[in-house]
């Protein structure tokens, strides 16, 4: 697709959102299985859930527009996999491993918020108020995940204390 339009840069960018979402969708689910907190497991395997609603939202949009999604990969997106994966990899325990994690859905949920952000005021720079309320509500849900991952490592500063000290 060329970019020749606004037009065409909002929806190439929402293809791109597509594709992160998917993306971080499957992450999501490797995230709650690999979680041993408690409190973290449940966040992620909940926003994995609200995330399924945040590719239909996409779609939706798309549908509005009478348009559909480009078929490309979220560069950004697939780079915090990537990240992910090297997490995997390396095969941390116990607070390294949790707040590895927590750190991944931090750096996602910011991906997130700030393409939410610019699109939905790109949409109703283009008129489309419809698709910009659809955005701006999977924004305070991103934005609301965000802050629950905030909550969740700054629940691990004790053991990250504990763990500092041991090491010591």
């Amino acid at each position: 697709m060329s970019l020749e339009t606004t037009r065409d840069l909002f929806l190439h960018e929402l293809s791109d959102l597509v594709s992160a979402e998917h993306i971080f969708h499957k992450v999501l689910g490797e995230m709650a299985d690999m979680a041993e907190n408690a409190d973290a497991k449940k966040a992620y395997s909940s926003h994995q859930k609200e995330t399924q609603g945040h590719i239909d939202r996409l779609m939706k949009a798309f549908t509005m527009m009478g348009e559909k999604p480009e078929q490309i990969t979220c560069e950004a997106a697939d780079g915090l996999r990537k990240e992910h994966e090297s997490l995997k990899e390396e095969k941390p325990e116990g607070i390294v491993k949790e707040l590895g994690l927590a750190m991944g859905a931090g750096k996602s949920e910011h991906y997130e918020i700030a393409s939410y952000r610019m699109l939905a005021q790109v949409a109703r720079g283009l008129g489309e108020s419809d698709v910009a309320d659809l955005l701006s509500q999977t924004l305070a849900e991103e934005e609301e995940a965000e802050k629950k991952v905030r909550e969740i490592a700054r629940g691990m500063n004790s053991d990250i204390k504990a763990e500092e000290t041991a090491a010591s």
